[in-house]
C-alpha cells in the first residue's frame, strides 16, 4: 500500500532538488575536452541548428535528431556539490572552485552535517582568491561569538529546528546534533550572511580544520542568492559531470538536468549566465551532448508578492505561499510567456545542442495539485472559483455564476458508497471533471509556448497522465488533476509525456510497473518516457526504501536495470536513469555497461515493422475515475494500483489503454480486461458493444456500466457485461475460489478484507462461477458469448468469446492467466515473473533461483540476444536463472 510513510521520503527529496539543486556553476571538476568545446555555439547559422524532434515511424513514434531515428535513452542529473568526509582527529580540509558567473554580494557558504547524531567541530574556515590570496569570507568568524553572530545564521530557526545545539569556543565551532522526534530531520545547516563577492572566470580556495564524532560526510556548498532563487557556484567535486562522462562512454547523449531559474521581474534584463554556464559546463565534457533541461514553470516568489490573490488556498482558508493556483490567468500567462523566451534563448545560445526543454510544475514537478497525496484540499483561491464558474458556464449549466466550490467535508466523504451518484451528487463530480481540465489546459498552454519558442525544432516534454498511479490518494483520485490526459492526446505541441516508474512493484524482485496508458500516448504520436530513480547500491540509504529500489548491491542494481530498460526497449519507451538527489547514484562504470549491453536491442526496436502490439490490454476510463469518492483508495488502490503487479506476472506482455481506444478498435482484441469502466454514457455503451472483435474475451471489474450520466442503476451492469447482477452488503470483499475456480489455477481467496460498497454478485450457475463471497453468491463468473444471431450461447470457442465478471476490487496473475488460456493469449511462461515481449524478443526477470520453462511459440533456435550464445530449440525450452536475474532472449 502507497503511503506517506513510501511516498513522503521520494517527494521530499524531489523538493530538495527544487529548492537547492537548481544549479550552475564549476564544482572543482577537471575539464576532459579543450575549454574551446565548452562555449557558446556562436559560430553555427541559426539555420543549422539541430532538429530534434518525436517523429512517427512504422514502428511508433520515436526521438529522431535531424531526421534521423536515436535510441530514446537519457541520464538525468543535478549539479550538486560534493562531500567531505570527516574523522575523529583535527584535520584540514578543502577545495577549489570557479563560479562561472559573477557574483555580486549575493554569494552565501553552507555547511551540511548529515542525517546523524553526533558532535561536529570546525575552525579556520576561509574562503580566498586562489591567485591573490585575498579573503572574501571574513576571517576567525568562529573564533569569537560576536565574530560567529555577524557572520553566520542557521536554518531552520526554533522551533523547526529538533536537532542541532551549537557554541564557540577555544576559537572554534561545536555542533551537537540529536535524533529528531519522529524521525524526520529538518534541513539543518549554517550558513554565511548572503553578501559574498566572486568573479566568474576566477578560480577560490576554501580551506578548514574539522573532526567529527562519530565519523561522518558533510557538504560545503556555496550558492548566489538572487530572487529568491538559489544558485550553486561551488564545492568539493559533485558526481554529476562525471556521470554525464559516463553515459557519453555509454552512447547516451540525452542529457536532462535541472536548471537555475532565469525568471527576472520585467524591469529587469534577464541574467541568463547560470543557465548558460551550466550548458557550456555539460557541453564541455560531452561535445555531442543533447540538452534536455527541466525547467521550473512555478511562479518565482517576486511575482507572487506582486500577485498574492494568484496563490493557491486550501480547505480552513491555508494560503500557500510559495505556489501560484494553475487556474490563475495571469499566472498562466506569465508562465508561458517565461517558458517562450527561455526556449529562444537557449536555441540561439545553443542550437546544436539544446534538444528540448521539460517545464515543471505543482507537486514535486509532475503536474499533479500540490499536496495531493496529504490531507489539505485545494482549490478554494478566488481564482478556481471563477475558472469553476464559466466551466459550468461552457457547459450550459444553468446558474453556473452562483456555483460554489464544493467543501472539503463534502470531497472527503463518501455518504452513497465509493462512486459519485449522479443524481445526489453533480456538483462533486463536475468539480472533479473541471480540476482535471484545468491542469491539463494549463500544461497544454505552456507546451504551446515551449513550441513557438523553440519554433517547432526542439522536444517538449511533460510529466502527465499518472492514471493508474492516483487510485491509491487518500481523498480520492480526481484530487490528482491527472485524468484528462486525453486532452492532451489530441494536441500538437508535446513530444514527450513521461513519469516515474510506478512506486509499486518496482524493487528488486517485482515487475516495474507504467503509471500511465502508455499504449495509448503512442497511438497518439507521442512518445512515453519512464523515469528511472531507482536506488541502486551507491544510495547509502537504499536500506530505508526498497520499495524505492533499495538494490543492495552492483548485481541486483545491474539485474533491475537491465529489467526496467529491456522494458522499455520492447514496449517503444524512452527511458532516462535519475540520479534524484544529485548523489551519484550512477556514478560506476559497471552500471552503464547495461545500456551498453542492450544498444543491439535498441537498434533492432527501432527498426520494428509494427509498434508494441500485446494480446492483452489493462483498459481505464478517465471520466470513471472522476467518480471515485474521497476514501475511495480501498478499493481503487488493489484495483488501479496493485493491479500492475498482477499482470506484470501473468506470463504474457499487456498494454495500458484509455476506454477511447478500444471504442476506435485500437486495442488487442484477445483480451481486454476493464479495471473502471464504471461510468458510461449511451453512446459509449453503443460503442462498446460495436467495438467487440470476434473472439475477444472481456474482464469486467468491480461495477462496470453501473453509473448512468443521470443515475446509478444496477441495471447497467447486465446491459455491458450480460450478467445480471444484484448489490451485495458484506463486511469482507473477499472471494473464495469454487471447485471450479480451483480447476484454473484459483487456489487461494483474494480481494479486499474491508466493506466494499457499492459491491455486486452475479447470478451464474455453478459451472460458470469462480469464486464466491462469503455468503456463496457469486463473485467472479465466466461466460461464453453467443456469436451474433445466436440466442443459444453455445457458439464454439472459435468464434465466440468470452465475458469475465469480478465483483471484487482485485485481481491476481492466477486469474488472469486463467483468462489469457480463455482467450487464447499466448504465454510465454506460467511461472509468476515479468515477461515483456517484441519482435522476437523475449525479457524474463526470475524472482527465484532455477530453470523457467519458456514458449517461444515456434520452432526456431532461441539465442541469448545480448551476447549471441544459443540456449536452445523453441518452441519450448528450460532456461536457467539465477534469482533477480534478468535474461533477453532473442528467435
Amino acid at each position: 500500500m502507497r503511503t506517506r510513510a513510501k511516498t513522503g521520503h521520494k517527494f521530499a527529496r524531489r523538493e530538495f532538488l527544487k529548492r537547492t539543486l537548481i544549479a550552475a556553476g564549476a564544482v572543482g571538476l577537471p575539464r576532459l575536452i579543450p575549454a574551446r568545446a565548452a562555449g557558446r555555439d556562436d559560430a553555427v547559422n541559426a539555420s543549422d541548428a539541430l532538429t530534434v524532434r518525436v517523429l512517427p515511424t512504422r514502428g511508433g513514434p520515436q526521438i529522431h535528431v535531424d531526421g534521423r531515428p536515436i535510441a530514446p535513452r537519457f541520464f538525468w542529473g543535478a549539479m550538486n556539490g560534493g562531500s567531505i568526509q570527516l574523522g575523529e582527529d583535527w584535520a584540514d580540509h578543502s577545495f577549489e572552485f570557479c563560479p562561472g558567473i559573477n557574483v555580486r554580494q549575493q554569494g552565501t557558504l553552507h555547511f551540511r552535517f548529515g542525517q546523524l547524531a553526533g558532535r561536529i567541530d570546525l575552525a579556520d574556515v576561509r574562503v580566498r582568491d586562489a591567485q591573490t590570496g585575498e579573503d572574501i569570507l571574513p576571517v576567525e568568524s568562529f573564533a569569537e561569538p560576536e565574530l560567529f553572530v555577524r557572520t553566520w545564521n542557521t536554518w531552520p530557526p526554533p522551533p523547526a529546528n529538533t536537532v542541532a545545539k551549537w557554541e564557540i569556543s577555544d576559537r572554534a565551532l561545536h555542533v551537537r546534533l540529536v535524533d529528531p522526534p519522529g524521525g524526520n530531520w529538518p534541513d539543518f545547516h549554517f550558513h554565511s550572511s548572503q553578501v559574498l563577492s566572486f568573479r566568474a572566470d576566477r578560480t577560490y580556495r576554501c580551506t578548514f580544520r574539522a573532526k567529527a564524532s562519530p565519523r561522518r560526510v558533510i557538504q560545503p556548498a556555496l550558492y548566489q542568492v538572487a530572487n529568491s532563487t538559489w544558485t550553486h557556484i561551488g564545492g568539493p567535486p559533485g558526481p554529476f559531470l562525471s556521470q554525464v562522462c559516463l553515459a557519453r562512454d555509454a552512447g547516451v547523449n540525452l542529457v536532462s538536468f535541472s536548471a537555475p531559474e532565469c525568471w527576472d521581474p520585467p524591469e529587469k534584463p534577464v541574467d541568463w549566465t547560470p543557465i548558460d554556464s551550466l550548458c557550456r559546463r555539460i557541453i564541455a565534457v560531452n561535445p555531442n551532448v543533447l540538452l534536455v533541461p527541466r525547467v521550473d514553470a512555478e511562479a518565482p516568489g517576486w511575482w507572487l508578492e506582486r500577485h498574492p490573490q494568484a496563490r493557491m488556498v486550501y480547505d480552513l482558508n491555508q494560503v500557500r505561499l510559495d505556489h501560484a493556483s494553475v487556474s490563475d490567468r495571469a499566472y498562466r500567462a506569465a508562465a508561458a510567456a517565461h517558458l517562450e523566451q527561455l526556449c529562444r534563448h537557449l536555441c540561439e545560445a545553443f542550437p546544436r545542442h539544446f534538444a528540448g526543454v521539460h517545464p515543471c510544475g505543482q507537486n514535486t514537478g509532475e503536474w499533479f495539485y500540490l499536496d495531493s497525496w496529504e490531507r489539505p484540499l485545494s482549490g478554494y483561491d478566488p481564482a478556481t472559483l471563477a475558472a469553476f464558474r464559466a466551466w459550468l458556464n461552457s457547459r450550459g449549466e444553468r446558474d453556473a455564476g452562483a456555483a460554489t466550490v464544493p467543501s472539503d467535508a463534502e470531497r472527503r466523504a463518501h455518504p452513497f458508497g465509493f462512486l459519485r451518484d449522479p443524481a445526489r451528487e453533480k456538483q462533486l463530480i463536475e468539480f472533479a471533471r473541471f480540476q482535471q481540465v484545468e491542469m491539463a489546459e494549463h500544461v497544454a498552454g505552456l507546451a504551446a509556448a515551449c513550441r513557438r519558442g523553440t519554433a517547432g525544432r526542439k522536444l517538449v516534454v511533460f510529466f502527465f497522465g499518472y492514471l493508474f498511479e492516483f487510485g491509491a490518494l487518500p481523498n480520492g483520485a480526481p484530487t490528482s488533476g491527472h485524468y484528462a490526459l486525453s486532452r492532451l492526446l489530441g494536441g500538437k505541441d508535446i513530444d514527450i509525456l513521461c513519469s516515474p516508474i510506478s512506486y509499486t512493484d518496482r524493487e528488486w524482485l517485482g515487475t516495474a510497473p507504467c503509471m500511465s496508458a502508455a499504449e495509448s500516448v503512442r497511438e497518439a504520436g507521442i512518445l512515453w518516457l519512464n523515469e528511472d530513480d531507482s536506488r541502486t547500491f551507491l544510495d547509502t540509504r537504499r536500506a530505508e526504501h526498497a520499495q524505492e529500489g533499495g538494490l543492495v548491491d552492483l548485481d541486483q542494481t545491474r539485474q533491475v536495470m537491465l529489467r526496467n530498460t529491456s522494458q522499455e526497449a520492447l514496449r517503444g519507451f524512452g527511458s532516462w536513469w535519475m540520479d534524484l538527489p544529485a548523489q551519484g547514484w550512477f556514478n560506476d562504470a559497471r552500471i552503464w555497461q547495461v545500456m551498453v549491453r542492450l544498444q543491439p536491442v535498441d537498434a533492432a526496436m527501432l527498426r520494428r515493422s509494427r509498434p508494441f502490439t500485446p494480446d492483452v490490454a489493462m483498459i481505464t476510463d478517465e471520466d470513471s475515475m472522476c467518480h471515485l469518492t474521497g476514501g475511495s483508495a480501498v478499493a481503487a488502490q488493489p484495483l488501479t494500483y496493485n493491479a500492475r503487479a498482477d499482470f506484470g506476472r501473468m506470463g504474457a506482455a499487456y498494454g495500458q489503454y484509455l476506454l477511447a481506444d478500444v471504442l476506435a478498435r485500437k486495442t488487442p482484441p484477445r483480451l481486454q480486461v476493464f479495471l473502471s469502466a464504471w461510468a458510461l454514457s449511451s453512446v459509449q455503451r453503443r460503442d462498446l458493444a460495436a467495438s467487440r472483435s470476434p473472439g475477444a474475451t472481456r474482464v469486467w471489474c468491480w461495477a462496470p456500466g453501473f453509473i448512468y450520466p443521470d443515475r446509478q442503476d444496477v441495471a447497467g451492469i447486465g446491459e455491458v457485461t450480460g450478467f445480471n447482477a444484484r448489490p451485495v452488503d458484506l463486511p469482507s470483499a473477499e472471494t473464495i475460489p469454487t471447485g471450479e475456480g480451483r480447476k484454473r489455477g484459483l487456489l487461494a481467496p483474494f480481494g479486499p478484507r474491508a466493506a466494499i460498497q457499492p459491491l455486486f454478485a452475479v447470478e451464474a450457475p455453478a459451472e460458470e462461477t469462480w469464486a464466491t463471497y462469503a455468503d456463496g453468491s457469486a463473485a467472479v463468473a465466466v461466460r461464453q458469448r453467443a456469436r451474433d444471431g445466436d440466442a443459444s450461447g453455445l457458439a464454439p470457442a472459435a468464434s465466440a468469446g468470452w465475458d469475465v465478471f469480478v465483483g471484487t476490487p482485485r485481481l491476481t496473475p492466477e486469474l488472469l492467466r486463467a483468462v489469457a488460456k480463455l482467450a487464447g493469449v499466448h504465454l510465454f511462461t506460467e511461472a509468476n515473473v515479468p515477461v515483456w515481449a517484441a519482435e522476437g524478443y523475449v525479457a524474463i526477470q526470475a524472482h527465484a533461483a532455477g530453470p523457467i520453462t519458456v514458449d517461444v511459440g515456434q520452432a526456431a533456435p532461441v539465442l541469448d540476444a545480448l551476447d549471441g550464445r544459443p540456449l536452445g530449440q523453441g518452441p519450448r525450452l528450460s532456461v536457467p536463472f539465477r534469482q533477480g536475474e534478468t535474461r533477453v532472449l532473442r528467435y
